[in-house]
């Protein structure tokens, strides 16, 4: 596999797009020989929980998303700490999100060769 990409957002997915063009950018990636990973943190992370339902507003159906993620494995990196803040207790498991703690950011975002923030 060619470079790796992490995208990272930081909006909530209510009223906003970036989590689904993240996703959808994250999916083509694969077309390109690139090796997308998607980081959610801040009020993103809303978007794992099981009860965000994005489709209502327009937008990728979960569905849909689910379905690339099981096809092509992307991983999904969510903080911690902002769960704990935004109060998502349940979250959606067939995103297989890996939890970070904030202090390992640093050394996640050097994993990658390119991190762009959405």
């Amino acid at each position: 596999m060619g470079k790796k990409l992490l995208f990272v957002v930081y909006q909530s997915p209510v009223g906003s797009i970036w989590v689904n063009e993240a996703f959808r950018t994250a999916f083509g990636m694969y077309g390109e020989d690139l090796e997308p990973a998607v980081l959610l943190m801040h009020e993103a992370v809303v978007a794992v929980s099981k009860s965000c339902r994005p489709e209502c507003l327009g937008l990728l159906p979960v569905s849909m998303v689910k379905r690339y993620l099981a096809r092509y494995g992307t991983p999904v990196y969510v903080v911690k700490e902002d769960l704990e803040k935004f109060k998502v207790r349940e979250l959606d498991e067939e995103y297989k999100p890996t939890l970070v703690s904030e202090e390992d950011l640093p050394k996640l975002f050097h994993e990658y060769d390119r991190v762009i923030f959405m």
